[in-house]
């Protein structure tokens, strides 16, 4: 295949003789600046159309939920596979309330009722203890008691509501629709794939695994729906017993569902530092626990966050500009690997173990020694990840000559 017509700030040729070349222009080609900023348009677009943050504070503004959703979205870049565990948590839940609320009789509550519900969309206004957001867990156990009815809200008032920008999510799709496309059409001719639009790839592949858990999930909804309890908060602890003897740390319910199920719920000294944990709740954090219900679930969820791994080594042979990035890539997808099966193998001892083991899943991450079993490969893999974002990006430097070809669409069009 020719080479293209580049115009470069320098090439050399490598014992393999191979062409490489520096920074490209743009002319009649692809050049760097179109690379990084296909991926970089790619990646923020995507990620910023999926999320799907909780409903906030009554005292919180614009820029505190702009800045909010900003550290999501570098969280959401640097390792996806966490937005996309959170986003599993939140539909396991529902999924959850959806079955046991049908099983009280209540059967207009949906998918999207137990979504709003998690994101903070119910608040429960008392007599004693003011007013603070309840959870689908929580509103369940209500119901159960018959402390409130069954929320009188429908489906299209919770959507109504939501304020989805439908153009925005079209434009996401096509602009990350095209993009795999090229990527695949590019392998299809054998043309090279920069390391980090292959990374971009992985995002995608993401997002959209993350946009399927949240579809039934409403978007930037503001001001949440008000449910009266029928009588005093200490009269609900008092009836509770000692399940509810406790000090509570979230809210007045934390009985029903503890702190536990939130991430930074399970370290309270770190929590405080940290807005919605700095005293008792005013908005649900976006930092939800996978809780997942049965072995099912967990496979699947395992297998989504390999596979988004297991991408990376379709640069294994990449002509790196370097014997050391080369090496450095090889050696980070071994490592995400590696840290993926240990985790998989606590998880799937953990599932199985008595409830109250210190192995159990919401238990063997806090004791010492075993939650070394978590820490270890979790660092290992934040250090692998970040080591392939910044290959990705030095690969730029010095990129195989055909990373600059044009795709040639003529070649997909059968000759009649």
């Amino acid at each position: 295949m020719p080479l293209p017509n580049v115009s470069s700030s320098g090439y050399n040729i490598t014992a393999a003789n191979t062409t490489r070349l520096g920074w490209v222009g743009q002319c009649n080609q692809r050049g760097t600046i179109d690379i990084l900023w296909n991926c970089l348009s790619t990646i923020f677009i995507s990620l910023w159309v999926m999320l799907h943050l909780n409903v906030p504070a009554e005292h919180e503004g614009f820029w505190t939920c702009f800045f909010r959703k900003t550290r999501w979205l570098i969280l959401g870049a640097l390792a996806p596979e966490t937005v996309l565990l959170a986003s599993g948590g939140q539909w396991a839940s529902a999924k959850r309330s959806l079955t046991d609320m049908n099983e009280l009789g209540a059967k207009g509550w949906t998918l999207v009722h137990g979504f709003y519900a998690d994101c903070g969309g119910f608040v429960l206004s008392t007599s004693d203890a003011g007013s603070f957001p309840v959870t689908a867990k929580q509103i369940h156990y209500l119901v159960e008691k018959k402390y409130i009815a069954v929320p009188n809200i429908t489906e299209k008032e919770i959507f109504d509501k939501s304020k989805a920008d439908q153009f925005t999510k079209t434009i996401a799709c096509l602009q990350t629709g095209w993009f795999v496309t090229e990527c695949i059409a590019r392998a299809i001719q054998k043309l090279a794939i920069s390391p980090l639009e292959l990374c971009t790839c992985a995002i995608i592949f993401c997002t959209v695994a993350v946009y399927y858990f949240w579809l039934y999930k409403p978007l930037n909804v503001t001001t949440p729906t008000t449910l009266t309890a029928d009588c005093s908060i200490a009269t609900i602890l008092l009836r509770a017993g000692t399940d509810a003897a406790k000090p509570f740390w979230n809210t007045p319910l934390d009985f029903v569902e503890p702190p536990s199920n939130y991430t930074f719920g399970n370290w309270p000294g770190l929590a405080q530092r940290w807005g919605s944990y700095r005293g008792p709740f005013v908005r649900i954090p976006n930092d939800r626990n996978p809780q997942l219900y049965g072995l099912q679930q967990r496979v699947v969820y395992s297998l989504l966050v390999i596979f988004f791994s297991t991408i990376s080594f379709a640069e294994w042979y990449f002509d790196f500009p370097s014997h050391a990035e080369k090496f450095i890539w090889r050696a980070a997808c071994i490592a995400t690997e590696a840290s993926l099966f240990m985790h998989a193998i606590a998880e799937a001892v953990s599932h199985h173990a008595p409830p109250h083991d210190y192995m159990y899943i919401e238990g063997y991450k806090l004791h010492w020694p075993a939650n070394m079993i978590f820490f270890v490969p979790a660092a290992t893999y934040f250090v692998a990840r970040l080591a392939l974002i910044a290959v990705a990006f030095s690969s730029l430097r010095s990129l195989p000559a055909e990373s600059y070809v044009n795709l040639q669409w003529t070649t997909f069009i059968p000759h009649l």
